[in-house]
Parts: C-alpha cells; sequence; structure tokens
C-alpha cells in the first residue's frame, strides 16, 4: 500500500474531482489503512458506514429542493419530476429484456460491494427499439424498484429556436440531474444527439453532441442515466461506445402478445375462448405492446357501452385486422392457425387462404430435411 501515493491522488480529487470519486476512492484505501493501523479501525468502520449507502445526504436533499430549470425565454420547465414514480401497467416484457433490467437493478442495490472491490456499478443504459415497446415504462420500472425519482428530460421546451440556448438547456439538465439521486431519462435522444456528419444540421447541434457525449463519459458514479431512441441510425456513432449498456427491445412474439392481453383481459378470461386470444395474438404479432394496449381497451369500451359480451367484440375485431394484409401476411397467419391444430376450414375461413396452399407450408415447417437424419446417423 503507497498512502503517500494514495493521499496525493485523494488531495487531487477533493480539488478536480466529484463527490463520488473521492468515495470511491476512500472504500479502496481506507480497509487498506486499517489493516495496517488497528488502532484507527473504529474510526475508518464510522466513516465507510457514513459513505456506504449512497443515499443522498442531508445536503444533497436541499440540493435536490432547488427549482427545476427553465428555459429562459418561454419559462417552461426543462424537466418532468416524479418524486414516488409509479407504473401505470404491469410490464410484459420478453424474459431477456427483463433479465437485463434486474440485472441493472442488482448492481445497484449491491453497488457497496462493488466499489470496495474497485468496480464500477453500471451507470448509463442506452435503450432502443421502435416505438411502443416499453423503453419508458423499464425507466419507471428502474426508478420504481431502486425508489428513485424519476427525471425525464421535456424535448419540446429543450429545443429552442435562439442559436446557442438549446445547448444551454441540455447543460442545464445535466448539471441539475448530475447533483440529484435521482434517473435522468433522455428520451427521443436522437434528437439531440444526432450523426455530426449530417450536412443539415447547424454547428450549435454538433456542438451539443459534444457536450453530451462528455457528460456521459463524466456521469457522476452513484447517478444513473438513461437514454431512449427510436432511431437508431440518427445516433451519431460515438455514442454508442460512451454507454455502459445497450439494451435493444424488440417487438413482442405472439406468445408474448398472448400472455400480456391475458393480463391486460384478467377480469373477463373466463368469459374468452383460448382460441380468439390465440388469433388475436398472432394477428398482433409485429406490433407493439402499446398497439395492443389501446386495440383490447377499445374492445373493453365497446363491450360496456354496448352491453355486448367481451368475447363477441374480439371475435368482431378479427375480420378487421385482417382487412387489407398483403397475401404474404395471410398465408404467414393462415399457417401459424394452422400449427396450432386448427381445422383446415376454421383457417380458411378466418384467412381466405387455400387449404392447399397454407397445408404445403405448414407440411414444409414440420418436414425434416433430407439428410438430416442421415448426417445425424
Amino acid at each position: 500500500m503507497d498512502i503517500e501515493r494514495d493521499f496525493v491522488q485523494l488531495a487531487r480529487l477533493a480539488t478536480t474531482g466529484t463527490v463520488e470519486d473521492v468515495r470511491l476512492l476512500m472504500h479502496r484505501v481506507l480497509p487498506l489503512l486499517g489493516e495496517r493501523r488497528p488502532d484507527l479501525a473504529p474510526e475508518i468502520t464510522a466513516v465507510l458506514a457514513g459513505t456506504s449507502s449512497g443515499r443522498p445526504t442531508k445536503s444533497k436533499e436541499v440540493k435536490e429542493l432547488r427549482p427545476l430549470p427553465v428555459d429562459l425565454d418561454s419559462r417552461l420547465e426543462l424537466l418532468y419530476r416524479e418524486e414516488h414514480p409509479e407504473l401505470p401497467v404491469e410490464p410484459t416484457w420478453p424474459s431477456l429484456i427483463l433479465t437485463e433490467l434486474n440485472q441493472f437493478i442488482s448492481e445497484r442495490t449491491q453497488e457497496d460491494r462493488l466499489i470496495a472491490r474497485g468496480i464500477m456499478p453500471t451507470r448509463s443504459l442506452l435503450l432502443v427499439g421502435p416505438p411502443g415497446v416499453g423503453k419508458s415504462l423499464a425507466a419507471r420500472y428502474l426508478a420504481v424498484q431502486l425508489s428513485r425519482p424519476l427525471l425525464t428530460l421535456d424535448l419540446a421546451a429543450v429545443m429552442s429556436s435562439f442559436l446557442g440556448r438549446t445547448g444551454n438547456n441540455i447543460r442545464a439538465v445535466l448539471d441539475y440531474a448530475r447533483n440529484t439521486s435521482g434517473i435522468l431519462l433522455l428520451d427521443e435522444f436522437d434528437a439531440i444527439a444526432k450523426r455530426r456528419d449530417d450536412a443539415t444540421d447547424v454547428g450549435e447541434l454538433k456542438r451539443l453532441v459534444t457536450v453530451l457525449l462528455q457528460a456521459i463519459d463524466d456521469w457522476p458514479r452513484t447517478g444513473i442515466l438513461l437514454a431512449a431512441t427510436n432511431h437508431p441510425d440518427l445516433l451519431d456513432p460515438a455514442v454508442w461506445r460512451r454507454f455502459d449498456r445497450v439494451i435493444h427491445f424488440p417487438f413482442p412474439s405472439a406468445d408474448e402478445i398472448g400472455r400480456a392481453m391475458t393480463v391486460m383481459l384478467k377480469e373477463d378470461t373466463q368469459t374468452i375462448s383460448r382460441v380468439t386470444l390465440d388469433t388475436l395474438a398472432i394477428l398482433f404479432e409485429g406490433r407493439s405492446f402499446a398497439d395492443v394496449r389501446k386495440t383490447i381497451l377499445r374492445a373493453q369500451r365497446e363491450s360496456l357501452i354496448n352491453h355486448l359480451p367481451i368475447e363477441q367484440v374480439l371475435k368482431g375485431m378479427i375480420p378487421k385486422l385482417l382487412e387489407g394484409q398483403p397475401r404474404k401476411r395471410k398465408i404467414e397467419i393462415a399457417v401459424s392457425l394452422h400449427s396450432k391444430g386448427w381445422t383446415e376450414r376454421t383457417v380458411n375461413e378466418l384467412t381466405g387462404v387455400a387449404r392447399d396452399t397454407f397445408r404445403k407450408r405448414s407440411l414444409r415447417k414440420t418436414t425434416p430435411r433430407r439428410g438430416t437424419h442421415a448426417a445425424k446417423a
């Protein structure tokens, strides 16, 4: 242990670094010092106990009560702050997404163990995927599970028509968020982190990207920064490697949609046939959870207002969902329905696809290729 060198490092961090950097060095050095000076062990234990929780101190809590930053011209607040966020719906992500999110939560709830070993917990996540697949819900889920406030960038308020004002607004948001214990969500991230080789953008927006990259690199160790984008192709290439982890949110599969609908219709599932739910799940494939939720909610409204059984309303949606579908997609739907054991007549009546057509496709899916068994043998 080089106590002199560590003291110099501590002095440097105290003058030019962040509180989190000082805290990390303390957690690494003080236990070693305690081994050399057992007489200091009680004092060292007390110091570490006072800095181990990662919770804001009293002075930090006072900082968090500061007014939200505002645009100087419009006086609009640049952030939405939810002190105690709640989940509007029960999440129904694919298992891989849920595993990624829960892994992040485990890191942050056990960050003291990581920091004690000199390992940084994940600070930043980039959430990528089409609209409606649960990226914003994921941010809310993390905030709920970690009991942290959720700070969401108000893009409309941040973007200013005055040259230089947008950059100042972003800086104000970042400065505010880095001094709180909250989770900062930069939604629609592609709007402020666009590729710097885009000839249509003014220099101010290109400089803004540089500011964002620096902010991600220097984000406090105990802070959490999330960014979400529907258009990953628009992001500056340098953005990707700045984030500690990237999570891709795909469109849900038919099985995942089926489970989600069971949750949405939990009060009516006893009156809805499995055939109807499976059919709708296949028809909804390729759509987002948000689209599915809107459609199911519309069906529930129609059922209540018109005093109709929910099963009848849902069945009536099937022909409408099939209308306008290209022939290729109808054949895919017919094959899926047939593979689930539904009669050829039912599949034909629902989709209008000839029996021979989907029967042959189904056989191709279930018949092994020639030579497969021979190769195994």
